[in-house]
């Protein structure tokens, strides 16, 4: 399957995922990285303390989830946080580096509980910070974190990677799916990307 996706490098564009509901409990004590601009870190406290957070721990964000997106994805989420331009979409944190460590939370992204443009803005910012000229994000389409993605006024090149997929059993199929274009497009390996996967050009 030939698409636009195939032009970008994995590792030289801002990659972006969405989480899960499903999450590993538990974790340990973790420092901070790269600090957040101001206003983020403000919505962030205001919405984590209007959702259900629990304290047992900190974890690395890629690894506390464990929805079905996570569960099939394989090496390429390890490979793409370490490499330092994943970004994770959340409901309680905004937006998160992929190496944040974050607590265990329930709190689905309404676009609602963000100020108006703190989240794009949150994400330009990081592209700009790795140099990153290109940005990738993989999530549902019928969620606000694809609405998020449509409304960053991109300044660079910019895919959304959603499936369309019809029928029963779309909660496991979908981030099934959107793993194994994440997988595909991660590892240059456009022969594996999966059936119904939509690459809309954003910027």
């Amino acid at each position: 399957m030939e698409t636009v996706l195939d032009t970008i490098d994995p590792r030289e564009a801002l990659a972006i995922i969405g989480p899960s509901k499903a999450k590993h409990r538990g974790g340990g004590t973790a420092g901070s990285g790269a600090a957040w601009p101001e206003p983020m870190l403000r919505a962030r406290a205001d919405v984590l303390a209007r959702s259900k957070v629990d304290d047992g721990g900190l974890l690395p964000a890629w690894r506390r989830y464990s929805g079905n997106f996570y569960r099939n994805v394989g090496g390429a989420l390890g490979e793409a946080a370490a490499s330092g331009r994943l970004l994770i979409l959340s409901g309680g944190y905004g937006i998160l580096r992929a190496d944040e460590p974050i607590s265990c939370y329930d709190r689905k992204l309404r676009l609602g509980d963000w100020p108006p443009g703190v989240l794009e803005d949150a994400v330009l910012g990081e592209a700009r910070r790795i140099g990153a000229t290109k940005a990738v994000t993989f999530v549902s389409a019928s969620a606000d974190y694809a609405k998020l993605a449509r409304r960053i006024p991109w300044d660079i090149e910019a895919l959304l990677v959603t499936i369309e997929f019809h029928g029963g059993g779309a909660q496991v199929e979908v981030p099934r799916r959107l793993a194994q274009a994440f997988s595909a497009w991660w590892r240059r390996s456009p022969s594996d990307y999966p059936a119904g996967m939509v690459v809309e050009e954003l910027g």
